[in-house]
């Protein structure tokens, strides 16, 4: 018995491991284990519609803070301060944000790649170790409401807070990059191979080990300009690993207009010119027209400024 008593929870968590994103994992009764992967039957209408279109669960509610820091199968053994509710006057807000983040995927790609939960609360740990956006494995992202981080911007127009506030959604774009990449069976290969290899931060933490010694700021910006132009990245820290560079084109090109992709990016470098098709392509095989959002976004900025 004290050897089946290891079994069962590896074998447990090897069957919530190989639940895909479309079918949420539901938990076994004769486990003890509660239903927790869906929303209860007085949740608010727009939670429920957001869960039957996307398969996402947008959540605030909680009765012990513990909930927030347990996702499915991984949990934050850090946070020892807490987890405060977000406030009632708040949550018409964070449903609106929402409601305007998730149409600008397809549903087979949500449905696919995106955690199973957004949890959104006031504040999350505490002290000197309090979190602004916080992943839990790979099935839930936490978001703080609103948001603290060097900035992002107070909800003054909450129709309109996804794009106002451009810090924190391409903040959490980025997020869901390294979430949607866990996903993955393995890193697009196509994409991988039309720049340089990746080296772990070798080449970026030399250029900052540079820096460091001279001071030499504006040696040390060329250096990475240079670093990413030629390697096909985003940004030359984006030169570590897939995870990384993935999550930076993808933040781009859902917050960007194509023109200036274009301008900033394609033009001066045929690495990153063939990796964004690559992107679009791959992106495009789920239905998803992300240069379309991109532009949509772009065109709302200007709108609003």
């Amino acid at each position: 018995m004290k050897k089946l008593s290891y079994i069962l929870p590896v074998m447990l968590c090897a069957l919530l491991a190989s639940c895909s994103k479309e079918t949420a994992p539901v938990a076994t009764e004769q486990l003890g284990i509660d239903q927790q992967f869906s929303p209860p039957a007085d949740a608010d209408p727009r939670v429920k519609q957001m869960y039957q279109t996307y398969n996402v669960w947008v959540r605030m509610d909680f009765n012990n803070w513990k909930e927030v820091t347990n996702a499915i199968i991984a949990n934050d053994p850090i946070n020892r301060w807490g987890v405060g509710k977000i406030d009632p006057s708040y949550r018409e807000s964070a449903y609106t944000w929402m409601q305007t983040l998730l149409p600008n995927v397809s549903e087979k790609y949500v449905r696919t790649f995106f955690p199973l939960e957004f949890f959104f609360v006031k504040t999350y740990g505490g002290s000197f170790w309090t979190s602004d956006i916080k992943t839990i494995g790979r099935s839930r992202i936490i978001i703080c409401w609103p948001n603290q981080m060097l900035n992002t911007q107070p909800i003054t127009d909450p129709a309109n807070h996804y794009y106002i506030d451009t810090v924190l959604t391409r903040t959490v774009w980025g997020f869901l990059g390294g979430m949607i990449t866990a996903r993955m069976a393995e890193p697009i290969k196509a994409f991988v191979v039309a720049g340089k290899a990746y080296d772990n931060g070798q080449a970026f933490d030399k250029i900052s080990k540079e820096y460091q010694a001279d001071g030499n700021l504006e040696k040390r910006d060329a250096a990475l300009a240079e670093l990413a132009r030629s390697g096909g990245y985003v940004r030359g820290s984006a030169s570590r690993n897939f995870d990384g560079d993935f999550s930076e084109w993808l933040k781009l090109i859902a917050t960007e207009s194509y023109e200036n992709i274009k301008r900033d990016y394609l033009d001066n470098s045929p690495a990153r010119a063939q990796k964004y098709e690559i992107l679009i392509k791959y992106f495009k095989e789920y239905g998803w027209d992300i240069q379309a959002a991109g532009n949509k976004y772009r065109q709302k900025i200007d709108e609003l400024n």
